[in-house]
């Protein structure tokens, strides 16, 4: 990543909380990055330690090359480049976490108006309505492509400058992530869309999950107001966290909630629904949008903006990266790739038997990972989920979507109509010859699974 960012040195010691190794304090930076391929202007290299890398080990050579103005290091040894390169070195207990300073630093020189997103599906689509909505009204900076962790969310913020809007996502696996995350970003308002099913390896619970969501409050001051999905799992829990911190709460929905739809219906190139007597026309597949879209209209009148701007802003909305993308041929395929779980899958079986109803629907599906123990389980219920849904047919690749085709089958699904196979070419190879003009084929799998190959090769 690399982005603008103007700053001294002197600033940054400070910001940071650490200690100026080597240099001149008044050096001046005008960019940040991580990424040693990608060097701006004047540039502060923000070494990142990985599981697999060390981004430490880039610093001699940037020193030596001249392409840095100053770095960040968790490494005292690093004086020695510093100095015989004549580059300001500065000392903090880990860069990841001095990274977040700097940001939070930044992030309050600026009074704009600030919306946290959070929550186990639905946070990049509902960004992305949230700023769509806002951008009627005036600039607005958003989180670009998945930049949702410690190291995104720090980017993004530097971004800030003069924009009446900010939109952020956050995103975890770990607890306490999404604490530091808000503490820099300090939401004004902010949303979280469910909880559910996701990253249960490192959570171990959705109760769990709940709390971790949760942490969005930490960084929002009293009176602030917070969005919940009441038909989400464990919601009273997250009333209570916000009760403890002051936070006033409103709660979204399909069928409950404060904001919900007075009438809706799902079509497979857009939901249209009513609400405060406006028709609104979005652009968006499926039962779970209803509730993201309501999440943002419900954000964005909360700040202020006039319904039938809203509806107007959302009738030429446009989705990111592989969710819910919609092709169409003599038969129609949902390629919903970008990843997967328990959660997300449901929605998706049943947004597809909701509005393909009286076609042959074909489920193609991976792998769901991060869910530990609860892995062969949640798989399982996933199958079931296939056959309550009547698909005509399933199939199956990846070492746990068997445990899929083995829930259809003990729900009641016949033998012949689910198919496991042992490598993806050899599925992509049966499922192009049983498609026919008329069915609808929904395609989905964990992110690795890169299951939008299957996808492709029935579209090319």
């Amino acid at each position: 990543m690399n982005v603008l960012f103007r700053s001294t040195v002197a600033d940054l010691v400070s910001a940071a909380n650490g200690t100026l190794l080597y240099g001149d304090q008044s050096t001046v930076i005008e960019s940040v990055t991580s990424d040693s391929r990608d060097i701006g202007i004047r540039a502060l290299f923000v070494p990142i330690v990985g599981e697999n890398f060390d981004g430490h080990t880039f610093v001699d050579t940037l020193c030596a090359d001249n392409k840095i103005s100053a770095f960040l290091t968790s490494r005292e040894r690093d004086k020695a480049a510093a100095a015989v390169h004549d580059i300001p070195a500065i000392l903090c207990d880990d860069t990841i976490l001095a990274l977040g300073r700097i940001a939070a630093k930044h992030r309050s020189s600026f009074s704009n108006t600030l919306v946290g997103i959070t929550g186990t599906n639905g946070k990049t689509t509902t960004k992305e309505l949230v700023s769509a909505i806002l951008s009627s009204k005036g600039p607005v900076l958003k989180s670009d492509k998945n930049y949702n962790n410690e190291i995104g969310v720090p980017f993004t913020l530097f971004g800030l400058s003069n924009q009446q809007y900010a939109v952020i996502e956050m995103g975890m696996n770990h607890p306490g992530e999404i604490s530091r995350l808000t503490a820099m970003a300090r939401p004004d308002v902010a949303i979280i869309t469910n909880a559910g099913e996701g990253h249960l390896e490192f959570l171990g619970s959705v109760e769990n999950v709940a709390h971790a969501k949760s942490e969005i409050m930490e960084g929002m001051k009293a009176g602030s107001t917070i969005l919940l999905n009441e038909e989400s799992e464990y919601v009273d829990l997250m009333k209570k966290s916000a009760a403890r911190h002051s936070l006033k709460v409103v709660t979204f929905g399909v069928n409950t909630g404060t904001f919900r739809p007075e009438s809706f219906n799902l079509g497979p190139r857009s939901t249209v629904f009513i609400y405060g007597g406006i028709r609104f026309d979005v652009p968006l597949f499926g039962m779970h949008n209803v509730s993201n879209i309501m999440a943002a209209v419900a954000c964005s009148e909360i700040l202020g903006i006039d319904l039938k701007d809203a509806a107007s802003a959302l009738a030429s909305f446009e989705n990111v990266g592989k969710r819910n993308d919609i092709i169409e041929k003599e038969y129609v395929v949902v390629n919903d790739t970008y990843n997967s779980n328990p959660l997300s899958l449901r929605y998706a079986l049943r947004s597809l038997g909701l509005i393909y109803k009286g076609r042959r629907t074909i489920a193609v599906l991976s792998d769901m990972k991060e869910l530990g123990e609860h892995t062969e389980r949640c798989h399982l219920d996933s199958g079931r989920e296939v056959f309550e849904n009547n698909f005509a047919r399933l199939y199956t690749w990846g070492e746990y979507s068997r445990w899929i085709a083995e829930g259809a089958l003990k729900a009641g699904m016949p033998l012949s109509d689910v198919l496991h196979f042992s490598s993806k070419d050899e599925l992509i190879h049966r499922l192009a010859a049983d498609v026919k003009a008329g069915d609808a084929v929904l395609v989905k799998g964990s992110r690795s699974m890169k299951m939008e190959e299957v996808a492709d090769a029935l579209v090319r």
